[in-house]
């Protein structure tokens, strides 16, 4: 009977043995960071498209038949990369025939000033005539200036060798290619539309009323979902013609190209939508996503505490968080956030 009586007695003082009771959850370990303080504008999430704000249709200087058409629609290439070649076999020639009328008149000039050598000295002797000698002295002459303009000429053919090929006046991705193997290129003619990638930009139509909130320079988030990637853009300004009837602005945001960017591909910017105020930053990371609401876990007496946020500036890896009850200095979950249970018991780990 006493021993009947201890065991209901133990029962009452410890829950967990009775049958079906559940057992405290363990610690879960976590990885928190600390919440900023920072000034930002609230921005607007809009769409836009990728753009290039350098794009040349690459011309040829001289006409020619083409034989090597080397641009390729979506390729790379780099300041100075042939993008076609013309057929320069009569330049070749011409060039042969000149330097073999260099030839001729050289040999021709060394014959005359042979000879003016000679007058020279039965002048003095009085054994020739001045008029004999002046004639040799204006050959040689004459046959000097032949030379060089067989010189300029030469040169000329060889401009025109280098010309027909045509290069990327910069580095660039080919957008199109105009011109094929086979056909006449004539001077100013585009063989190629070429795109810039140091000049990669998004364009977003915003409205009139946001305008005043850009500024030149400012750091601005960009994400591209078809590539899974997020860029930091950089505001370059407007487009100087604003639409009639949709009352928007062209906003340029500068980009790094990156393999993979297509233009008019869809983008979508965080732009900012009003005055700069102090906001609360948190990682990305720490954002908890329940039902189309916003959470983040922050820790209290190593205890997880749900808190709902409302997210005004996304910034990269941080969230700015324009409302209370977030404070600077609190901690949130980074890591582990995924599995957590309000009032659930942490243990503080590092990352």
């Amino acid at each position: 009977m006493k021993s009947s009586t201890l065991l209901l007695g133990l029962s009452l003082l410890l829950p967990g043995a009775l049958p079906g009771a559940q057992p405290a959850p363990a610690p879960a370990k976590v990885a928190v960071a600390s919440v900023e303080e920072r000034e930002y504008a609230e921005s607007s999430r809009l769409s836009g498209v990728i753009d290039f704000d350098r794009i040349s249709e690459v011309s040829g200087e001289v006409s020619g038949l083409i034989t090597e058409q080397l641009a390729v629609e979506g390729s790379l290439v780099r300041q100075g990369d042939p993008l076609v070649r013309l057929n320069s076999d009569l330049i070749l020639k011409d060039m042969d025939i000149k330097r073999r009328e260099q030839a001729q008149v050289g040999a021709d000039i060394q014959n005359v000033g042979g000879s003016l050598k000679r007058l020279e000295r039965l002048l003095k002797n009085n054994s020739a005539s001045r008029q004999a000698y002046d004639e040799a002295l204006f050959d040689l002459q004459a046959l000097e200036q032949k030379r060089a303009t067989l010189g300029q000429q030469l040169q000329r053919l060889e401009l025109q060798l280098e010309k027909s090929t045509v290069r990327a006046p910069f580095d660039g991705l080919v957008l199109a290619k105009l011109k094929e193997r086979g056909e006449w290129l004539t001077p100013g003619s585009p063989v190629c539309r070429l795109a810039s990638t140091a000049d990669v930009i998004a364009k977003i139509a915003i409205s009139e009323s946001l305008v005043r909130y850009q500024r030149p320079g400012g750091s601005v988030g960009i994400s591209i979902e078809s590539m899974d990637r997020e860029f930091e853009g950089r505001t370059l300004g407007f487009s100087p013609v604003a639409d009639l009837r949709s009352k928007s602005a062209l906003l340029k945001i500068g980009l790094p190209y990156e393999s993979g960017m297509i233009q008019n591909m869809t983008v979508s910017a965080e732009i900012p939508s009003g005055a700069r105020r102090t906001l609360r930053m948190v990682p990305r990371d720490a954002l908890v996503r329940i039902e189309g609401q916003d959470f983040v876990y922050t820790i209290e007496e190593n205890t997880a505490k749900m808190v709902p946020v409302e997210i005004a500036v996304r910034n990269g890896e941080f969230l700015g968080v324009s409302e209370p009850p977030l404070r600077a200095g609190m901690l949130v979950v980074v890591d582990g956030n995924d599995r957590l249970r309000p009032d659930q018991p942490v243990t503080v780990v590092t990352r």
